[in-house]
């Protein structure tokens, strides 16, 4: 059976909310897919973080891919207090998501508030594709089996009689 393989590629923010106080924001993202979950790493003092991190997810059901949705959370990360703060999050659903045989565009979303008061903007530029894998095939039996044979190799060289 065939695995499919999604991958999200979180290029970089623009125009992020100043969160630290000092007019910049350390960012990092949290992606979440079908039950996974990957973060990329924090990047420090920078309203245009450049990521460029690839992350891949196995889609567990194909069938169901379109109807799963892809969330991202951007925070801002706070070392020395337990939490992050929250700098905006997209959807994406699954049904656009596209298969990977060509150049993926660079699509840019913008950041959506979690709730009326939250102090949100700037956008995130992202390209997410999927790429459908064959199974690897199993070894043929008559190589296994002559590997695992303790008979001595075929002599090479020998000329035939005539």
């Amino acid at each position: 059976m065939a695995s499919r393989k999604l991958t999200v590629e979180v290029c970089n923010a623009k125009n992020l909310m100043p969160k630290d106080g000092q007019g910049t924001a350390s960012a990092y993202v949290i992606v979440d897919f079908d039950g996974q979950r990957r973060r990329t790493k924090t990047i420090f003092r920078d309203l245009n973080p450049q990521w460029e991190e690839k992350l891949e997810f196995l889609v567990h059901d194909v069938e169901s891919m379109a109807s799963e949705m892809l969330e991202l959370i951007v925070y801002n990360d706070k070392k020395n207090v337990k939490r992050s703060t929250f700098l905006g999050k997209v959807k994406i659903s699954g049904s656009t998501f596209v298969k990977s045989d060509s150049e993926v565009p660079l699509i840019y979303y913008p950041l959506e508030k979690r709730s009326v008061f939250s102090q949100i903007k700037g956008e995130i530029g992202l390209k997410v594709w999927y790429v459908d894998e064959e199974p690897r095939p199993a070894p043929p039996a008559m190589e296994e089996a002559e590997a695992k044979s303790d008979a001595p190799p075929p002599a090479e060289g020998r000329e035939e009689r005539r």
